[in-house]
């Protein structure tokens, strides 16, 4: 039973119990059995509110046993409303539990998203850095492809200039060959 039900329950027990006062009994005898019905509506009741070794149990339970029937409900009505209000205190109290749980969730979730928001910062930068990495490896290969070329170019130049150099000379022995005083 929720706690709402519960203050139901004991209204309606203490709605009940207004009429069953020991004015009310020694006035029409035929209510008594209502009486103890009321009685052990009460005593359940009680007891799934707030269990077996509370003191509104103990406290009804010891009106029951040393007082006389007509005025049970006299004095057991007290104790009813009694309960009906702790009931009422821990529904207020419930609500602010469940306002305090609501707050603490709220924080909860606040502080995961800003998590969840620096995380995601911070893998933008790491993929950042990565990326920056990464052109830097192919700048260093691509530098090395150009000083490899150059090289090249070089042995090609150096080739050139000898085969240039091995058709100048064979010109002029050809020439020296041709014409030995020119």
């Amino acid at each position: 039973m929720s706690s709402t039900d519960f203050k139901k329950r004991f209204v309606g027990l203490i709605e009940i119990g207004k009429t069953l006062t020991s004015d009310k009994i020694e006035a029409n005898a035929e209510i008594r059995p209502n009486l103890k019905k009321w009685e052990a509506q009460c005593q359940v009741a009680l007891e799934k509110a707030f269990g077996s070794k509370s003191i509104f149990l103990t406290d009804f339970q010891k009106v029951l046993k040393d007082y006389r029937l007509s005025i049970h409900a006299d004095y057991g009505l007290p104790i009813m409303e009694a309960a009906r209000e702790d009931l009422d205190l821990g529904e207020k109290s419930g609500r602010l539990d469940n306002i305090e749980t609501e707050i603490k969730e709220a924080k909860a979730e606040a502080k995961r998203r800003e998590v969840v928001a620096e995380s995601k910062f911070w893998g933008s930068v790491i993929e950042l850095i990565q990326m920056q990495r990464d052109e830097l490896n192919r700048r260093s290969q691509v530098d090395q492809e150009i000083t490899e070329i150059r090289k090249e170019i070089k042995e090609l130049r150096s080739l050139l200039i000898e085969l240039v150099s091995n058709q100048t000379d064979k010109a002029k022995k050809k020439t020296m060959e041709k014409d030995p005083f020119t």
